[in-house]
Parts: structure tokens; sequence; C-alpha cells
């Protein structure tokens, strides 16, 4: 049994890794770039919010028997080894201790974190015992909030930073330079943040909670932190933000996201909220649906973990999740609709399976055909390249919504008939 609370559990992990090449092979480069795939990887396990809800590349039955700590510890390992994958083509398990020398000192050349110094001689620690040390540091928050509705769960919210500037960090951006970004992102993080949660002209709880473990995560100095007060105070908005950098699109989407989730945090977004994410939007230079699919993929996510992760509350708002994503989904695909029916009508089987996801859950082999004959059609229609994402078959049932009459009554056990009613008006009813 592999205990990451205790030394030597990076070296049991490699030997009980298994087949982890088919986790890797999931999602074709061809139609997704590899920004696109770190992210459809990583997102769906919760690294990105601070909260681990999957592994990898082990089986998810062992998230049963680790604590959270435990889970976020080899998850963030996994993502290291992601990205060797992504930007190597593969993960190079024959030199194993190079590949951990890399790790070692991607963190300590940019400064993230440096492993603590052994009793005896710190010359003699292996890279395993090395990264260990970086890990379980990076992963504690050593800090006491007065906020506990969601800070009890969660752990280093910032994690994700590490996995993006490792990306950056094999395309050879120098050390220095990935230091500085890391404090600038993790400031603009904090800020986003402050705006947000400033957006709609009250400050809640949950966005209060929000704040608090960002901010403990980001380990910010005297200046910054005064900064970021000043946007938290209320003091400076959107139009203060620089965002003076290069910035991929993983981590546009990043920020992006967590705007969305501050602002979604009451489950209420209102108008002066959606006026700010469209703000963000033109300030960070990207598609004007970017923000939809943000809202899409964390809405994703609450409705694949509703039940498990504590802060994400209960069934209900996974109904009102659903409802959401419909419409947005109708904003994104609306365009492509006429050649999404006729692509869909080729693909009986397809449509067989979406009808059924209306009404039970799909079995691991039928979720696994669906994203495979949704894969050939993200070739001509590349915004259903969503759907293939983890998760993404619970956001099958809106294609049925976008295109009610497109699946034959034979498939629809819920088939909805509708009826004028004396004033001339659609009634639905299910039969």
């Amino acid at each position: 049994m592999m205990n990451p609370s205790k030394s030597g559990w990076i070296k049991k992990y490699f030997s009980i890794l298994d087949n982890y090449h088919e986790s890797l092979d999931q999602y074709p480069g061809a139609i997704l770039s590899t920004e696109e795939l770190f992210y459809g990887y990583l997102q769906p396990t919760g690294v990105m919010y601070g909260y681990p809800t999957s592994l990898l590349f082990l089986e998810n039955d062992l998230m049963d028997e680790l604590s959270r700590e435990e889970a976020f510890k080899i998850l963030l390992l996994e993502g290291l080894i992601l990205t060797d994958h992504l930007k190597q083509g593969k993960f190079d398990i024959d030199a194993l201790e190079n590949s951990l020398e890399a790790f070692v000192d991607f963190y300590e050349q940019t400064e993230i974190e440096h492993a603590k110094k052994g009793w005896f001689h710190f010359k003699d620690q292996t890279p395993y015992e090395k990264l260990e040390s970086i890990i379980a540091q990076r992963v504690d928050i050593k800090t006491s909030f007065s906020n506990k509705l969601w800070t009890t769960y969660l752990y280093n919210s910032l994690v994700f930073h590490d996995l993006i500037l490792y990306h950056e960090y094999h395309d050879g951006v120098p050390a220095e330079k990935l230091k500085y970004k890391h404090q600038q992102l993790a400031a603009d993080v904090m800020k986003i943040i402050a705006i947000a949660a400033h957006a709609d002209g009250e400050l809640t709880e949950e966005e209060e909670a929000i704040f608090e473990v960002f901010m403990a995560s980001a380990k910010l100095d005297k200046d910054d932190r005064d900064d970021v007060k000043a946007y938290w105070d209320g003091d400076k908005g959107i139009d203060d933000l620089t965002l003076n950098y290069e910035r991929s699109w993983v981590i546009n989407r990043y920020l992006m996201e967590v705007a969305v989730l501050t602002v979604w945090s009451d489950r209420i977004v209102v108008q002066s909220e959606k006026d700010f994410l469209e703000l963000l939007t033109e300030k960070l230079g990207i598609a004007s649906d970017e923000h939809d699919k943000s809202f899409i993929a964390i809405q994703a996510f609450v409705m694949n973990n509703y039940e498990t992760v504590p802060f994400l509350r209960g069934k209900n708002d996974a109904e009102r999740l659903m409802d959401g994503a419909s419409e947005r989904w109708k904003n994104i695909l609306g365009r492509n609709k006429d050649k999404l029916a006729a692509e869909l009508k080729e693909s009986k089987d397809l449509m067989a399976l979406i009808a059924k996801s209306t009404t039970e859950e799909l079995s691991k082999e039928e979720k696994e055909k669906a994203r495979l004959q949704l894969k050939d059609l993200a070739r001509t229609i590349p915004s259903l390249t969503l759907f293939m994402l983890p998760g993404g078959s619970l956001l099958l049932p809106i294609i049925l919504k976008i295109i009610p009459d497109l699946v034959p009554t034979a498939f629809r056990s819920n088939h909805i008939d509708e009826e004028k009613n004396e004033h001339g008006e659609t009634d639905e009813k299910t039969p």
C-alpha cells in the first residue's frame, strides 16, 4: 500500500503504476492542441480549484483510501508526469531519476519551492526524497482561516500555477523569467478574485472564503499584498488591471475560470457580474465565448462531484447548473446547429446514447463509445471537443435541448410531445 504521508511514497508510486500510456491516448493531438490536452486532463481532477476529486493514472478507487492531502500530493506528481509526456511525447520511465531531477531543478531554479535539507547531508538526498519534500510543502497551507465554509476542504489552490509554468519550462523559458511570472500571476489571480467579488456590489461569505484560501496559497510579498488589498477594499478595479506579460491560452483560461468560480460561488450571476466577465474577456484578449466555456467547465466539474465535494452543496444546485449549461451551449453551438443535426443523423448509435444519457447513467463502455464518435464529429465541428473531455458525457443531454427534434422518438424514452393550448402557445408534457 502506498502512503504519501510517509517517506518513499514516490518510489512506491512508480512501482504500482501500470499502463498509464492508455490514459494518455484519450485525446488526439490532431484535434486538440497540447495546451488543450493539458487543460483537458487536469481540469476535471479538481487541481485547478484546490480540491482533488480524481487521479490521472492510478485507479480512482484509491481515493477512498487516501486523505485529500495525500491525493493532492499524488495529483501534483501526476501533473508533472503529464507535462513531461505532452511536451516530450513520453515520460522517460527508463531514466526515472533524471526526470525527477528535472522536477526538482524546476522548483529550485524558479525558487517556487526548495527541498528541505536532511538531518545529515543534503547532498546525499536522492531525487525521490527531494521531490517528496517539495511536494509536501507545495500542498500544505500553514495558516488559520476565519472562514471555514470552503477552506476546511481546500489545499494550495495555486498548485496549478506550478504545472502551467513547468509546461513553459519545457519550452526553454529561463527560470528567472518564470520566477517573476509566478509572482505576477499569483498577484493577478488575487486581483481578479477581488474584482469579481465586488462586481455585484456585495461581498458574500463564499467570495470571502475563496479570497482567503487563494491568498494563503499565493505567498505574496508585502508590496503585492498591499496592492491586492487595494482591489479587495474596492479602491481599484478592472481598469487598473495591467496583465502586462505574455500569457498562453491556458493561463487566460485559468484566469477566466477563477473569475467565473468567484462570481458564481453563490449560484447567482447578476447583470453586473455578466458585464464584468465581458470586460475581463476583452482585457485578456480572448474570444467572446471563452467565459461561456469556462462556465461550462466549472458546471461539468460540479455536476460530476457535487456528492463528494463538501463545498458543492446539493443536487438541486446541480440540476440548476444543467439548465444554465444548456443556455451557454446554445450560444456556442447555435451557429453550427444545422451542421450538427446533419452529422448526427448519420450516427444512429450516437443518437441512441445521447437519448439514453437523458434518463440514466451511461456505462463506462457507453461513455467511451460516445466519446469516440464525438471525436469524429469534432473534426468538422471543433466546438464538440469539450464533450470529449472528462465529465463531458454529463453534457450530452444538452444536445437534445439544442436540437430537440433531432433524435427519433424510438430512441427517446423521455420524448417530449408539444401541443398547442387554447392561446396558441406551446405546452410541453412528458407522457
